[in-house]
């Protein structure tokens, strides 16, 4: 038996579909069955029930695949321990980001590593918060930044890292039926929105949760480099983080209500049974030295990214 076949069986196991397995494994759909092929002729079982629309595992699946998983993460430890009795951290550590450059310091990230761990490669991967998540779990990210709360099931590790105030920021043009209106007013006007699975989406909510409203919707993105340009574009308003609205506002393009508005914490998770690979463990040790606040951001609650 191949640890490549335990790979793939997982991959396909968790991608429910032969094309999105094979991409996330960057081999071929033939190469692929084959390999299943061939793990269910060792094993004496079949896997995975082929239908129309994708793979359903078996129960003998099922139970198979809780084992899978654990011999991979076997073979990865025991090569981790390798590398630690060599003296060496090596490797590639692939990080998703949900925010820009500069507010998650990653230029300062990259600094560190390069001095401190020259042995590992960051990969530095764009992400929406909530798909980040779903990433680490299915491994296919070793860690990731995120906004706003997590529904944690055990599996995660979470550190906060930092708490930012949010601004509600509309075009300079509209600055005087803006940055004194009600929240009736509000309603009123154009918003840039985002998909329910974003962390912005939620503080919405969060502002008008009591009130019977309906949101007059001028566009739909999904980062906020696309709000930044749509506000700064006068197509309607949105939520930015205050550092983001302190330079729209000193660029001239932007103004900001001048009304209350709620926070959204930034943390970074991976995988707990990941939590003393030497990979995992340098990049604790940079995340302390960029983020003397670094706490235990164990929590639960409604997955709001």
């Amino acid at each position: 038996m191949e640890l490549t076949h335990l790979r793939t069986f997982v991959a396909v196991a968790e991608e429910a579909h032969l094309t999105r397995a094979a991409e996330r494994l960057f081999t071929s759909q033939p190469a692929v069955s084959a390999q299943l092929k061939a793990l269910e002729e060792t094993l004496g079982v079949s896997l995975f029930n082929r239908l129309p629309k994708g793979m359903k595992l078996t129960p003998a699946g099922e139970r198979l695949l809780v084992q899978a998983r654990a011999a991979l993460d076997a073979a990865g430890a025991v090569m981790e321990q390798a590398r630690a009795l060599r003296g060496e951290t090596l490797g590639r550590l692939s990080i998703g980001i949900n925010s820009d450059f500069d507010f998650l310091k990653l230029g300062d990230m990259t600094q560190a590593f390069n001095q401190q761990y020259s042995g590992i490669e960051l990969s530095l991967l764009n992400g929406m918060s909530y798909d980040i998540i779903q990433q680490i779990r299915r491994g296919t990210l070793d860690a990731g930044f995120f906004f706003g709360p997590c529904e944690n099931t055990g599996d995660l590790q979470l550190r906060s890292l930092c708490t930012t105030t949010m601004a509600l920021v509309g075009p300079v043009a509209w600055r005087d039926r803006f940055q004194h209106a009600t929240r009736e007013e509000l309603v009123q006007l154009p918003w840039i929105y985002t998909t329910p699975r974003c962390p912005f989406f939620q503080l919405q909510r969060e502002l008008f949760n009591e009130m019977n409203y309906e949101l007059q919707k001028t566009a739909f993105v999904d980062s906020e480099d696309a709000i930044r340009a749509l506000v700064q574009r006068g197509a309607g308003i949105a939520f930015l983080r205050e550092d983001d609205a302190d330079r729209a506002e000193a660029a001239g393009w932007g103004v900001r209500w001048q009304g209350v508005t709620p926070s959204i914490e930034l943390s970074i998770a991976w995988r707990k049974n990941r939590d003393q690979e030497p990979l995992i463990t340098a990049l604790q040790n940079v995340l302390t030295q960029l983020w003397p606040e670094l706490s235990d951001g164990r929590r639960t609650g409604d997955l709001a990214l």
